[in-house]
This record gives structure tokens, sequence and C-alpha cells, in this order.
């Protein structure tokens, strides 16, 4: 794989951001008085908010934010102390549940980014090596990247593709104690997963081959009280798993959490961490919707909020595969990517949706390739069905319109993202009209 230089990495996010906010779909404020979830009013038109990444809306949970404001009346706004020194009251309350959660132990974090920046140069020794997924997070990737200045050798494979990781293993394993492969549980462009079983069977094969997981997109949607993608696939954690988790997102609250069987390297994670010792920990009013959550998790109620967005999900696919757009990756998370190709058309695109009253995200470089754009939309439990409807319709008729007006063809861009070819407009509705009378 071609590596791109530092000065040019950021030349071309600068210049693909820099378009983007041109044309108006990102940097974008909302202008609501209050939020609901289901909508959003951006540049004065109320959109149905298909871009959320709190697929069971917990974070518009009235008892979510009752524990906030309950417990910066008793706290204040914040508690200005590394938890080094000492943490306030609600942590070791928060920090007790989540263990109940997971049955394992765990340390909570600022956030996901700050967390892998502190846990990745701790639990990786000079004598390691680390392999990377191709879209494993930005996060991921970057705290990676201090790594290299110890002379710790950080290779990179292409996505999911376990013959390379193998391969890479093998040329390692002579000269790395540890080799840890790092990836996503739950993918946050396509929405497609790490493959657990066989990464597992692999590290059978190879026991140096250790893992460690970013599942944040995986987290309270699915899995036992909501532990998430890699718990349910894994029922226990290996001591040669790491697991990060998400307090936000999903969740609804802030900051985020590892999970750590190994006991020597949980102490060691907790000793010094670099900014988990020297940052600023979470504010009282974010542990206390944090508790409010993780009691909805060790309840019931989170396998029926769990069901109820897996139908939404159902539906979605169900509607999306009457249709020709092209949907890069099949799969039953909240998260869909409908691929573009170039930027220009995912500018477009977008645009047409908002006029049409929709809001999605537009996924671009970095985040992927600059080729490889195309629009994700999130699928939530605020969403209807009805507006879900309604957005496949409206993206049925503009994205054959967003093509023609950027001198794109529908095959060019399946031909990008390695799809199969449609055939002419007569075979496509025949086919259509097989797939109902099934």
């Amino acid at each position: 794989m071609a590596k791109i230089k530092h000065n040019n990495f950021f030349d071309t996010v600068d210049e693909v951001i820099s378009d983007a906010r041109k044309m108006g779909v990102l940097h974008l404020y909302t202008e609501d008085e209050a939020l609901t979830g289901r909508r959003v009013r951006i540049k004065g038109r109320d959109l149905y908010h298909f871009g959320t990444t709190g697929y069971l809306g917990l974070e518009q949970d009235v008892r979510l934010k009752e524990a906030a404001i309950d417990a910066i009346r008793k706290y204040g706004t914040q508690f200005p102390l590394s938890k080094t020194y000492i943490s306030h009251p609600l942590y070791r309350a928060l920090e007790e549940k989540l263990e109940r959660m997971y049955g394992h132990p765990v340390i909570i974090t600022k956030n996901s980014t700050l967390g892998h920046i502190g846990v990745i140069p701790c639990v990786v020794r000079d004598e390691d090596g680390v392999i990377l997924d191709q879209k494993v997070h930005w996060s991921v990737q970057n705290a990676s990247h201090l790594l290299k200045v110890r002379g710790i050798p950080v290779e990179m494979i292409r996505h999911n593709v376990l013959s390379m990781l193998e391969e890479k293993v093998q040329e390692l394993s002579s000269r790395c104690e540890k080799i840890w492969y790092m990836a996503d549980g739950v993918y946050s462009m396509y929405g497609d997963c790490a493959p657990v079983p066989e990464l597992m069977a692999l590290c059978k094969r190879y026991p140096q081959l250790h893992l460690y997981f970013d599942d944040v997109h995986g987290m309270s949607w699915t899995g036992k009280n909501g532990c998430g993608y890699i718990m349910e696939q894994l029922g226990e954690l290996p001591e040669h798993v790491l697991l990060f988790g998400t307090l936000s997102k999903t969740f609804g609250a802030s900051g985020a959490v590892l999970v750590c069987s190994d006991e020597k390297m949980h102490r060691r994670i907790k000793n010094f961490g670099g900014p988990l010792t020297f940052s600023a920990q979470l504010e009282p009013a974010s542990v206390g919707a944090a508790l409010a959550s993780a009691d909805i998790h060790l309840s019931p109620e989170i396998y029926d909020l769990q069901a109820e967005l897996r139908d939404r999900i159902d539906y979605f696919n169900a509607l999306l595969a009457e249709t020709d757009l092209p949907l890069i990756v099949k799969n039953d998370s909240p998260v869909f990517f409908i691929g573009t190709g170039t930027p220009r058309v995912g500018y477009n695109f977008v645009n047409r949706l908002m006029d049409e009253g929709f809001y999605v995200n537009l996924g671009v470089f970095p985040a992927v390739p600059v080729k490889n754009t195309g629009v994700r939309i999130t699928i939530s439990r605020h969403n209807q069905r009805e507006e879900m409807k309604a957005l496949v319709e409206a993206m049925v008729h503009h994205y054959p319109r967003a093509l023609e007006e950027t001198s794109t063809t529908s095959n060019a861009v399946r031909s990008i993202f390695k799809l199969p070819l449609l055939g002419p407009p007569s075979r496509r509705r025949a086919r259509r009209a097989a797939r109902a009378m099934i």
C-alpha cells in the first residue's frame, strides 16, 4: 500500500474538508432551541435526523437528564483534579456498575481518543509489534504512530484480509514478543464488523497474537447488558484481548471504558496511562448520566430497546433491498453507507437530501479514501417508519440525478467499490419484481 507523506495527508484533508464546507455539508450548526433526536434544524430547515450515533436514543432519556442535573447540584460542574489523586464521589459507583456489566475490571477514560493515546503506548512494550486494520478508527491509528519513535514496528493490512494478517504475524514473530492486531468491533463508516471467530482461531495458531478492539460503534445496541458486538461474540474476555467501549454515543452519557481481564496489565494502565494521569476527569454530570444509563443496561429494559432498534434496522434493510442504491456492506448494524465515489457526487447528493428534508452524514476523507466517498446513514430509535420510507424514496429519486449532474454513472461508482455492475433497466425491473414475489 502506498504511504502518504505527512504534509500531503494534511493538505488533502484541508482541501477536502474546505470544499465540503463551501458546499454546505460539513461544519454545520443546529439552530434548534431544544433537541428531540428525531429532527435537527439547519439553515432554517427542519430535517429528519439520520446522522446520529446515539442509536438507542438514550441521550434524550429523562432519567439520564435528571441524573446529570442532580449531579451538578450536588457536586458542581466539575471536580478539577486528576483521578490519580482523588475521584469525585460518583466514580466508584460507576466503576462498580460497569464491572457488573462486563464481568471484568474497567478503567474509565475521558473519551476513547484520549483513552487510546493513554493505553496503547502503555500496553505495547518496546519488544512488541503492532498490526493495524486499514479501517481501524483514526484515534487508534494516531495513538499507534506514537510507538514508532520507540522503534516499535507498526504495520497495516487491508481491511479484514486475514491472510495478509497471518503473513504479517509470521514476519514479525521472530523479532516481537507480542503482536497486537488493532481493529474496530463495528466499523464507523460501513457498519461492517471484525471477523471475531476467525481472529480467535488465528490467536490459537499464533500465541504471540493479541487483539485490541475499539467497539464504540458496537456498544449498547447489541450484546448482553449492551456490552457490544465484541463481547457478544466472545462471551468472556480472554487475557490476550483488550476492549474499548464508550459511555457516549449509544450509551447516552460521556466518556469511554477500557475492559481488561489481565489484572497485572490493568494495574499498570491505571497507575500510569499518560492522559489518564494528567487529564481532567469526567464531570459529575457525565458520570451521573452514565450511572443512570448503566442501570438501564443492567436491567431487562436494554433488550427491549435493542429489539426496537433491530426492528427499524430490518425495515430499512428491506426498503434498500428493493432499490439499486449501492449499499456498500449489507449488515445488521445501524450504520449504512451508500457509495458516491468522488466527493463532488457526495456533496451534490447530500445537498439534494437536505433540500428534501433529511440530514445524513457525508463519509469523506480521511474517514474513507477520497474516491470511496459516500453517504453514511444511521438509524436510531428516534426514526419512524414513515420518514425512513420517505428517505429511501428521496435517495432513489436524487441519486441518479446527482450522478448525472457530476458526469458520473452508477456503474462507475460500483466499480470503485467492487460491487456488481447493473444490467439494463428492464432487467433490473424484472429482478425487483421477482424479489417482491418471494
